[in-house]
């Protein structure tokens, strides 16, 4: 893999169904210099990539799971904003901000186990002092409302976890296989960029270049033109 560089592991099947349809194309060509890509490298390649997504795709997610994180961080933004509003009445009523102003910074980099474990004690802290900063312009139901939103952040936050924790029994449970594609798509990458160096197509076999490609096919945007 080119230094510096670090493919995730759902990056895996991707990246390597891009580089199969660059490397079957030219492996004729590549075997002239590398000759270990014969027609049954090329095969046991092609093998191992289809393996490794049949494994992902025994990763049974719902459309809700599928969307949690997108939702959670939607979720965030909308808490966070609320929260400009509490910092206003904490202001107002001459209140320590320091928990506040914690939480925040938490949401605004999308910490959200450090905010969900914070928040506790904020609400804490505002309850024990609703009646002064109603008195500074809070609704009565602020804290009610606030409460449920930090449920239903915390809600979200849990089943992101379980998500995330699914996703990663599956990599370890499969490691070797998925460290057998890895070595691979390495190989293949980095005889490409010599290969082809100076050419147009080494972008089909930069990493980077193949990532960028495959997140703007994926957000639905037209790739720019080489």
């Amino acid at each position: 893999m080119a230094k510096g560089f670090t493919l995730r592991l759902e990056e895996y099947v991707p990246t390597g169904t891009f580089l199969k349809t660059s490397f079957t194309r030219d492996r004729a060509t590549l075997a002239t210099r590398f000759t270990e890509f014969t027609t049954e490298y090329e095969a046991v390649f092609i093998a191992q990539l289809t393996k490794v997504t049949k494994l992902e795709q025994t990763l049974k997610l719902t459309e809700k799971q599928k969307k949690v994180t997108e939702t959670l961080y939607e979720k965030a933004d909308l808490v966070n904003k609320e929260f400009n509003f509490l910092s206003f009445y904490f202001k107002r009523a001459g209140l320590d901000s320091g928990i506040l102003t914690a939480v925040k910074k938490d949401l605004d980099s999308k910490n959200i186990e450090g905010a969900c474990f914070k928040m506790e004690g904020l609400m804490q802290y505002v309850a024990e002092n609703e009646t002064v900063l109603i008195s500074k312009g809070m609704a009565a139901g602020f804290v009610a409302t606030l409460e449920a939103d930090v449920e239903d952040l915390s809600a979200k936050n849990e089943l992101q976890n379980e998500v995330m924790n699914i996703k990663g029994q599956l990599h370890r449970d499969n490691a070797s296989e998925y460290k057998k594609l890895y070595a691979y798509i390495s190989t293949i990458a980095v005889a490409g960029k010599i290969m082809y160096d100076g050419d147009g197509k080494a972008g089909e076999y930069t990493l980077s270049k193949v990532l960028s490609r495959m997140r703007i096919i994926k957000s639905g945007k037209v790739p720019p033109s080489e």
